[in-house]
């Protein structure tokens, strides 16, 4: 054959088979005279193993449907060993004289396979599937068709067949078939159940035919497939009319889902392998509330298999948590075997999904720890990107997330009053029903985090309140003094009253920051400062004098925690300017008069011409616009490829891909005797396996950081030059 005559023949089957996929293509590539795409009728997909023992009644109730024959077609797909289930198949075609039968063999066994194969040979407009051993009513395709529409998915009662014969209208399933018709609900919600399991529906095939059963599962295939199939797509569902007695009938099998004999392997291993596929539907942050939510019933409902597997083995819980760790998991409803396990309440008024540095930090503190924990944190859509994919960071940890749907803000009291008002009545139903928590963590950058724990630990005085500042609070980076006034005057009189009690001056203050502040250093158990110099700055700025011994005495120093290796590779990101004739510097992050990109730029102009060739600095940006327009016609501008922001996980990966990562301090010389800041970066820089060069103030922590491979101090230029010829020789040194 001419290799001219292969190719069209190789593109005239691409086009045919993505015209069946549902794909458009421009008129004048369509010959008008062309066959449509599908003939008119169902395409009844049947998948056999072995069926020789109960295919027969299957057969009769299809040679009995009252559709006209010329409306639909049988597509058995016999999968595996073979038996006598095709001379069965071929006697009742000779005998009932049917033309619309067409069986096909694979030698490989597997339901899935076979389904797969029936989807790739259907026909018709529409599909239904069938098992071997069920069986329709003699006017389900007639009824079922007459409602079809290509928006739309048909769905049928359900009867079960118990093994003796008897007929069970009245299960779960159908019940809720029945009760959807009065529902106002979404089908989501009303038919969660019907709408993944293969019985039952009526699917228009240009849609199923864009999609395949995993191959791999061994169980649970069949709600992956249907998951993706209806989350994917927005159908319209119809219900055949009760009085019609439209029915699919169920043969209840010893091997079902439900009748399995409990295992690691069935009740864990196949469950996670099911529920990572669900995850990946989870991963687009667009999803719709309501698609979300089906999503995760789907995962709930998986769940209690494994909470089964669990209660009978306790002893495995290790096991099972590394068996969903290896899944890389956005959700998993963990309460459901962490409940006994709860040690601590983490107070975090921004948390993972929501992208914030704070949220993050918290979500590393958690992991550091490793111990089991609620967690309260605030709604802040108006005011905060989710990224449900952040949920992987921590979520192994978590027993019950409680958010609240309180007004975001940094600052505002009223917020922040109602903020600890709606958490409290939150944490004392979680108290009532599983008891008090050993300890208490909040963290602060956000100020209402320590108020709802301080209140926390009003109530409950004998748990342990950990409190963390990420930065100081009272005064800001320019060293000017926060001042939000508390207009809640009982509430004033009640925080200094139990000032006094505890043995400290009750200040004549009203300043939110302030309390926010004074509140942990009174009654917090343990305090924690990220580096040395922000609590001696802390300390020094406080107006109580007499606090300062009891801050010494609880002050712990911990720099941000570093993530384990593993979330460095949690999303690999293909990142095509990197080059290997050079060395590749990045910076992350935005920049402003306290934090700028001078040492970078300025240093690589003073550079040797043979190092300048050399270097290549990449800057990842929530402003990218900006820092282009900047850069035009600037000498440098072939040296900088501006790049927007990243995710999280992108980030980390990207961390691990670069000759040297770039992290600079903050100026604070000209207003702070002390720099009280270690920018977070570095943490996360630790772990990547990249070179780091730190921009250091003069006294700050990072100048003395072990973990920079080069220093330079801020604006000493020349400093930055000498870095880059460093870099430069150590990558191309021979």
């Amino acid at each position: 054959m001419l290799k001219e005559e292969l190719l069209g023949r190789l593109e005239k089957l691409r086009l045919t088979r993505a015209k069946k996929l549902g794909y458009e293509f421009p008129e004048d590539n369509i010959r008008k005279n062309e066959k449509p795409l599908y003939e008119k009728g169902v395409s009844v997909i049947l998948p056999t193993y072995k069926g020789e023992d109960v295919i027969q009644k299957c057969l009769e109730s299809l040679a009995s449907q009252t559709l006209d024959a010329s409306l639909f077609e049988v597509i058995i797909v016999i999968n595996g060993e073979k038996d006598n289930t095709e001379k069965l198949i071929n006697k009742l075609i000779i005998e009932k004289q049917l033309t619309n039968i067409k069986v096909h063999t694979i030698d490989e066994a597997g339901a899935s396979i076979a389904r797969n194969k029936g989807i790739t040979l259907a026909s018709r407009q529409y599909c239904t599937f069938i098992d071997d051993d069920d069986y329709f009513s003699n006017n389900f395709l007639e009824e079922m068709y007459k409602l079809a529409n290509l928006d739309t998915i048909v769905i049928s009662q359900i009867h079960n067949v118990e093994s003796d014969g008897k007929l069970q209208a009245s299960n779960p399933i159908n019940r809720q078939i029945l009760k959807s018709v009065i529902s106002k609900q979404h089908p989501y919600y009303k038919l969660h159940t019907v709408l993944t399991i293969n019985a039952c529906k009526l699917i228009p095939t240009m849609y199923l035919q864009k999609y395949r059963f995993n191959e791999t599962l061994r169980s649970g295939e069949d709600i992956a497939f249907f998951t993706e199939l209806v989350v994917k797509n927005d159908f319209k569902y119809v219900l055949a009319p009760l009085t019609k007695q439209v029915v699919y009938y169920r043969t209840l099998r010893e091997n079902s889902i439900s009748r399995q004999a409990m295992t690691f392997d069935f009740n864990v291993k196949q469950r996670a392998d099911v529920i990572s596929l669900l995850n990946d539907l989870l991963a687009n942050d667009d999803i719709s509330a309501s698609k979300r939510d089906f999503i995760e019933r789907k995962i709930n409902a998986q769940g209690s298999f494994i909470k089964k597997y669990y209660e009978a083995h306790p002893d495995e819980y290790d096991r099972i948590i590394n068996e969903l760790a290896e899944k890389k998991l956005i959700y998993f409803p963990y309460h459901l075997i962490n409940k006994d396990r709860v040690e601590r309440l983490v107070v975090s008024y921004c948390f993972p999904p929501y992208n914030d540095t704070a949220g993050n930090v918290m979500a590393k503190r958690m992991r550091q720890a490793g111990i089991v924990s609620d967690v309260v944190f605030n709604k802040m859509d108006s005011v905060r990107n989710k990224s449900y994919s952040l949920n992987k960071m921590v979520d192994d940890l978590i027993n019950v997330r409680i958010p609240i749907k309180s007004p975001s803000s940094f600052s505002n009291w009223k917020s922040i009053e109602k903020f600890i008002d709606m958490g409290m009545k939150e944490v004392d139903e979680l108290v009532k029903e599983n008891g008090v928590h050993k300890e208490v963590f909040s963290r602060a950058m956000w100020a209402a985090s320590h108020f709802l724990a301080y209140q926390y630990k009003v109530k409950h005085p004998e748990t342990k309140w950990i409190a963390e500042f990420s930065d100081p609070l009272l005064y800001d980076i320019e060293a000017k003094k926060r001042q939000v006034d508390i207009t809640d005057h009982d509430y004033i009189k009640e925080m200094e009253e139990n000032v006094k009690k505890a043995g400290m001056p009750a200040a004549n203050n009203n300043n939110l920051f302030f309390w926010c502040e004074y509140l942990p250093y009174v009654f917090a158990d343990e305090l924690i400062f990220t580096n040395k110099n922000q609590l001696q700055y802390m300390m020094d700025v406080f107006p109580i004098e007499e606090i300062k011994a009891v801050i010494k005495k609880k002050a712990i120093i911990e720099p941000h925690p570093t993530l384990p290796e593993r979330y460095y590779h949690m999303e690999e990101f293909d990142y095509p300017l990197l080059s290997d004739e050079h060395v590749n510097l990045a910076y992350f992050g935005n920049f402003y008069s306290k934090r700028n990109l001078n040492d970078i730029f300025e240093g690589l102009k003073l550079s040797k011409d043979r190092v300048k060739d050399r270097v290549l600095i990449h800057v990842f940006t929530s402003k990218p616009n900006e820092l282009s327009e900047q850069l035009q016609n600037d000498p440098l501008e072939d040296n900088i490829i501006v790049n927007g922001y990243v995710d999280f996980y992108k980030f980390l990966n990207l961390c691990t891909k670069f000759d040297c990562l770039i992290v600079n301090d903050s100026t604070t010389k000209d207003n702070k005797d002390i720099n009280p800041y270690l920018p977070s970066k570095l943490s996360d820089y630790s772990g990547s396996g990249s070179d780091i060069w730190g921009i250091y103030e003069e006294g700050s922590i990072l100048s003395t950081s072990e973990q920079a491979a080069f220093l330079s101090p801020l604006n000493d230029f020349e400093a930055a030059a000498e870095v880059y010829e460093k870099l430069v020789d150590k990558k191309f040194q021979k």
